[in-house]
């Protein structure tokens, strides 16, 4: 039982029962945590009852409260939306984080423009743009917009068009990669065509692009338009190239989030595989942080509402491992998602996939973070099979090895020049 601070003791009678977001702040004035609830009145109380004796966590958050601050929304629903972003804003000491939440880039298409350009981008803002991501693995996020900038003729000026017009077109235009709209060589409509296939791939929506390019590519051959028809046939070609790769294994159709969790004491992964259009395309992976005391339902919800709520890309399934108590509350949040906890069938199938890749990130973490951060190894047995021999050896130590001969100064001359020019190899296979 703890006595609430004077400044908090005077507000509680003021607070509603009804659903609403309150925040702790320390005597510095610094958020300590955020948290929603369905009667704020109740909840806010009984911090300093007796319900919250047995953890360790909410016992050290209570000692160092010293204000509160309120917000009362609608619903539940609500609150659940305005918890999500504040702890993103505030990132609280005592809220469950997801480790490094900010940090992951996006591809954004600037849907808004009359034409849209695709770039990069680790911050998101509600301007009516579309974001994909975020991309936990970079190199494959830089791979597709490769791909896009390869297949489809996307402006990579910062003009705002058309408010800003250059005199002559780029040097992108005389290279083909570009068509010139700012100069008014390609109409806005042209441009827009392309860039829904833009997004329908980086939907991983593949097999509708080939469909709709090779459409046009028909409807321009009997147009007689046969320069025009011979650059669909060249992204065509690029396209079919490039769908089988992408495609990692085949499941039921529709799309689908698929959500994995592992845990190992005080650190927990969550890995997400990404379904579209039956195809199982991508894997992310968050690892959070601060779950000392908590249990699995309230990280893996604490995960769900700081990665869906809000945000634009949503599957038309989110499959989980468990359930938690803010399900309703996110499903209904979430719109035309419906939240599954499969028990049996190919569904459950997944799930234990996702749960295979986030133990195995789990374990991965665990070994990087355990490591010396001098990055040198422990004494082991070590082979020889990458440089071509299938023999193994020890490593020689110095009390074990035998001692050597002092070489000769010419052997030492010529050793030193060998060593100098071998270090920088050396260096690098470590």
């Amino acid at each position: 039982m703890f006595d609430a601070p004077a400044a908090v003791a005077a507000k509680l009678p003021h607070l509603p029962e009804s659903p609403g977001v309150y925040l702790w702040k320390d005597a510095a004035g610094a958020v300590l945590y955020v948290g929603k609830a369905k009667r704020l009145r109740s909840r806010v109380r009984s911090y300093f009852g007796s319900d919250h004796v047995t953890s360790v966590k909410t016992q050290v958050l209570v000692r160092l409260i010293a204000s509160l601050d309120s917000i009362v929304v609608p619903t539940e629903a609500h609150a659940l939306i305005l918890e999500a972003n504040l702890i993103k804003e505030y990132r609280p000491r005592f809220n469950i984080a997801l480790r490094d939440d900010k940090s992951y880039p996006y591809i954004k298409v600037t849907l808004q423009e009359p034409f849209p350009r695709v770039y990069v981008t680790r911050r998101l803002v509600s301007d009516g743009a579309r974001y994909f991501g975020p991309y936990t693995d970079v190199g494959a996020m830089r791979r597709a917009l490769n791909v896009v900038k390869r297949i489809f003729t996307v402006r990579s000026c910062h003009y705002a068009l058309l408010d800003e017009v250059p005199d002559r077109p780029c040097l992108d235009y005389h290279i083909g990669k570009c068509k010139a709209p700012c100069v008014g060589y390609q109409t806005e409509a042209d441009y827009r065509g392309m860039i829904d296939e833009v997004v329908l791939f980086l939907d991983g929506r593949t097999a509708d692009v080939i469909r709709r390019v090779r459409d046009r590519m028909q409807e321009a051959s009997a147009q007689l338009n046969f320069e025009r028809a011979a650059e669909l046939r060249d992204a065509l070609l690029k396209l079919d190239s490039l769908e089988e790769p992408t495609v990692v294994v085949q499941v039921e159709g529709g799309d689908k989030d698929v959500i994995g969790y592992a845990r190992d004491g005080d650190d927990a992964c969550v890995a997400i595989l990404r379904i579209r259009g039956g195809k199982l395309l991508a894997r992310d992976q968050r690892f959070v942080e601060n779950v000392e005391g908590e249990e699995d339902q309230a990280i893996l919800a604490a995960y769900l509402a700081r990665a869906y709520v809000g945000s634009r890309e949503h599957a038309a399934e989110l499959i989980v491992p468990i359930d938690f108590d803010d399900r309703a509350l996110l499903e209904e949040s979430l719109g035309r998602t419906r939240v599954i906890i499969p028990q049996r069938g190919p569904r459950r199938e997944l799930v234990q996939l996702a749960e295979q890749n986030a133990r195995h990130l789990l374990e991965e973490f665990s070994s990087r973070r355990s490591r010396p951060r001098n990055g040198r190894r422990a004494p082991s047995t070590t082979c020889s099979a990458n440089l071509g021999s299938r023999s193994c050896r020890a490593p020689s130590s110095a009390s074990t090895s035998p001692r050597r001969r002092e070489p000769t100064r010419s052997a030492r001359a010529s050793g030193s020049r060998t060593d100098a020019r071998a270090a920088p190899s050396t260096a690098s296979s470590r």
